[in-house]
C-alpha cells in the first residue's frame, strides 16, 4: 500500500491507492451517483506526462490523451468514461469495491456498503448483481420499513422532475443516475425502478432491465405501463411464458387493449417457432445437423450479400413468416396459423397483408367475432396511417387546398368507420365501460350529443374514466341546451379533479362553469372559475378576455361551437 496526496478543484483529499487499482480511491465522495464517475474523484494515473494526472474527473477533456502512455490510465482513449470502459482494470476495480462493500455489510456499516456497491454498479452498469446488492443494502439500512427515508415522498419530488426532464432529452445515463438517487431515498418506489428499467433497456443492459422492471411490477402489480414494458423486455430475451403473463394481466385489467391481445398471440407464435427449431429432429445427430446447417447458411448469406446476391430460401427457424406459411400449407384448417401470420404482418406494419390473412381466417370461421374484431382493428390502423401520411404532407405544404380537403375527408371516413365498428361491439361487450366511453367520444365529435350522453353516464361508473366522462357529459348537456344538467356534472367532476394531475379536464370543467355562471349573471362565481384556470394556464382559450370583460358583458352569451372551441378530431383506435 502507498498513500498519494492529490489536489484538485480547490479541494485536497487523501486517496489510498494500490498497485492493482491506481486510479480509484478507497472511498468515494458523498455524492457518488452524479456522473460517469464518482463526483470529485481525482484521476490517479501514474504516468507523469498525462494531462489528466491529479485533475478532478469532471474537468478531464473528452479527447485522446496522447501524452499518456500508461496502460493503467482509465482515461486513455477517445473520450471514454469510467462507465464506458470495459478494461480488465475496470472490472478488477469494481470487484474490489464490491469486496469492500461486502465487508462493510457484514459489519453492519450499511451506509458505507451502499456507497461501495454503488461505485461497483457505476463502473459496471450492466452488472445486475451489483445493483441487486446495493438495493438490498439500502433496504436493510432502513430496517425494511417499506417506506424508506423520512419525508421521502417530499424529497423525491425534485428527483421525479429531473427524471422526466432527462427522459425527454433521452439522456439515459442521467435517468439511471437520478433513479438510483431516488432508490437511495426509497428502495420500494416502483417509479424509480421503472426509470432504471427504461434506461437499461435503452442502453442494452437487458439483465438489469429485467431486474428493474420486475421490481417495478412487484411494487405496482396492476400498473399497465409497467407490465407492458416488463413483458417486452422478457420477450426480447425469449422468456415467452413470463412475458405472456405480463400481457395477460394487462388484458384482464383492460379487455379492450388490442396490443396486449396481439402480443399474447405473437408470443404464442414465437414460442412455438423458438421451440420448433428442433421439433423435427429425431435424434441428437439431427439436432447437430440443424445447428451446422444454420452456421453454413449464415456464412453463405453473408458471402452472397457481399457479392450483391440474396439467399433464395430460409431454413426452418430462420424466417417466422416462412415457417408460418409452411404451417398453413401443412394444416390449412388450423385457424391459429392464419392468426399468427396475420399478427406477424401487423407487428411488421405490413397491414394490407395482415388484413388479407384475417380475411382468410374469417373464411375458416365466419362467426368468430374475436377474429372479426382483430380484422377491424387492422382496417382502422390502415385508415389512420393514410390520414397520418396526408397530415404530414399538409404540414409540409400548408397552402395546398386539395390536401386540406383530403385530410378532412379521411377524418370523416375514419370516425364514421369507428362508429360502425364500435356500435355492435358494445352489444357484444356490455360491461366494457372503456368501449362505451370511446363510442360516446365519437358521437360527441360528430355532434350526436343525445347518443353520447347515456354512454358517458354509463362509463362514468368506471373509476378510471369517471372524471373525464363527467366533464364530457357536462359539455354534451350544455351543447344540447341543458346547462343546469351540465353544471351538475362539472361540479361532480371537480370534487376529485385537480390541476396538477389532470390539468385538461380540470380547466375544461372550470371554463364551462364560468360560461354557465356568466350567462346566468352570477359574475362573482364566473370570475372564481376563470381565476382557477388562469392560475395554472394563463393562455387557456379566451379565459383572460372573458374575465376582463365580465363587468361590461353582453347578457346574451353565445354557446355556439365557434365560441366554445370545438375540438379538432384526433383519431383513436376503436375499443382502445
Amino acid at each position: 500500500m502507498r498513500r498519494t496526496e492529490l489536489q484538485g478543484a480547490g479541494t485536497a483529499r487523501s486517496h489510498r491507492l494500490t498497485a492493482a487499482f491506481p486510479a480509484f480511491p478507497v472511498r468515494p465522495f458523498k455524492s457518488d451517483w452524479d456522473g460517469g464517475e464518482p463526483t470529485g474523484m481525482l484521476h490517479g494515473c501514474p504516468a507523469g506526462g498525462c494531462r489528466c494526472r491529479g485533475r478532478p474527473s469532471g474537468t478531464i477533456p473528452n479527447r485522446v490523451h496522447d501524452a499518456c502512455g500508461s496502460d493503467n490510465c482509465l482515461r486513455k482513449g477517445n473520450g471514454r468514461t469510467m462507465a464506458d470502459s470495459g478494461s480488465e482494470a475496470m472490472q478488477r476495480a469494481a470487484q474490489e469495491w464490491f469486496r469492500k462493500g461486502t465487508e462493510a455489510l457484514q459489519k453492519g456499516n450499511f451506509k458505507y456498503a451502499v456507497e461501495c456497491f454503488g461505485t461497483s454498479a457505476k463502473m459496471q452498469p450492466g452488472n445486475v448483481l451489483y445493483r441487486q446488492t446495493r438495493h438490498g443494502s439500502i433496504e436493510r439500512m432502513y430496517n425494511n420499513n417499506g417506506t424508506g427515508a423520512k419525508m421521502a415522498s417530499v424529497r423525491m419530488m425534485g428527483i421525479r422532475g429531473r427524471i422526466r426532464k432527462l427522459q425527454l432529452q433521452k439522456n439515459w445515463d442521467g435517468v439511471d443516475q437520478a433513479a438510483e438517487d431516488g432508490v437511495l431515498l426509497n428502495p420500494w418506489d416502483p417509479q424509480m425502478f421503472a426509470a432504471i428499467g427504461e434506461a437499461a433497456s435503452q442502453r442494452g443492459h437487458w439483465e438489469v432491465a429485467e431486474y428493474a422492471w420486475s421490481k417495478a411490477v412487484k411494487y405496482d402489480l396492476n400498473n399497465i405501463a409497467y407490465n407492458r414494458a416488463f413483458g417486452k423486455v422478457l420477450a426480447h430475451q425469449n422468456k415467452f411464458d413470463a412475458a405472456r403473463s405480463c400481457f395477460r394481466r394487462i388484458y384482464e385489467a383492460d379487455p379492450t387493449d388490442s396490443e396486449a391481445r396481439a402480443m399474447m398471440n405473437q408470443l404464442d407464435a414465437e414460442s412455438v417457432m423458438h421451440r420448433g427449431r428442433y421439433d423435427q429432429a429425431e435424434s441428437t445427430r439431427d439436432v447437430a445437423a440443424v445447428q451446422q446447417e444454420t452456421q453454413v447458411n449464415a456464412y453463405e448469406e453473408d458471402r452472397r450479400a457481399r457479392r450483391g446476391k440474396q439467399a433464395t430460401a430460409d431454413a426452418p427457424g430462420e424466417s417466422q413468416e416462412a415457417d408460418l406459411r409452411h404451417a398453413i400449407r401443412k394444416d390449412p384448417d388450423n385457424l391459429n396459423h392464419y392468426l399468427r401470420l396475420a399478427d406477424y404482418y401487423r407487428t411488421e406494419r405490413r397491414l394490407s397483408e395482415s388484413l388479407e390473412m384475417y380475411d382468410q381466417a374469417l373464411e375458416k370461421a365466419p362467426k368468430n367475432t374475436d377474429v372479426l374484431e382483430l380484422r377491424e382493428d387492422v382496417e382502422l390502423e390502415i385508415l389512420k396511417e393514410k390520414l397520418a401520411e396526408k397530415e404530414e404532407l399538409l404540414r409540409r405544404h400548408p397552402d395546398k387546398q386539395r390536401l386540406k380537403d383530403q385530410v378532412a375527408e379521411l377524418k370523416k371516413k375514419l370516425i364514421a368507420r369507428e362508429i360502425e365498428i364500435l356500435e355492435p361491439r358494445i352489444s357484444r361487450h356490455p360491461q366494457d365501460m372503456k368501449m362505451k366511453y370511446d363510442l360516446a367520444d365519437r358521437y360527441r365529435r360528430t355532434r350526436q350529443y343525445a347518443k353520447a350522453i347515456p354512454l358517458y353516464q354509463q362509463s362514468s361508473a368506471d373509476t378510471r374514466l369517471k372524471e373525464e366522462a363527467l366533464v364530457w357529459l357536462g359539455e354534451c348537456f350544455v351543447r344540447d341546451r341543458k346547462p343546469d344538467l351540465g353544471r351538475r356534472q362539472f361540479e361532480r367532476a371537480l370534487e376529485t379533479l385537480n390541476g396538477t394531475d389532470r390539468p385538461e379536464p380540470f380547466k375544461r370543467a372550470h371554463y364551462w362553469l364560468g360560461v354557465i355562471y356568466e350567462k346566468a349573471g352570477r359574475v362573482s362565481e364566473a370570475a372564481d372559475h376563470y381565476t382557477e384556470i388562469l392560475s395554472i394556464d394563463y393562455g387557456y382559450r379566451d379565459t383572460q378576455k372573458r374575465l376582463e370583460q365580465l363587468q361590461g358583458r353582453d347578457d346574451q352569451i353565445s354557446l355556439d361551437d365557434d365560441v366554445m372551441g370545438e375540438d379538432e378530431y384526433t383519431s383513436e383506435s376503436a375499443g382502445g
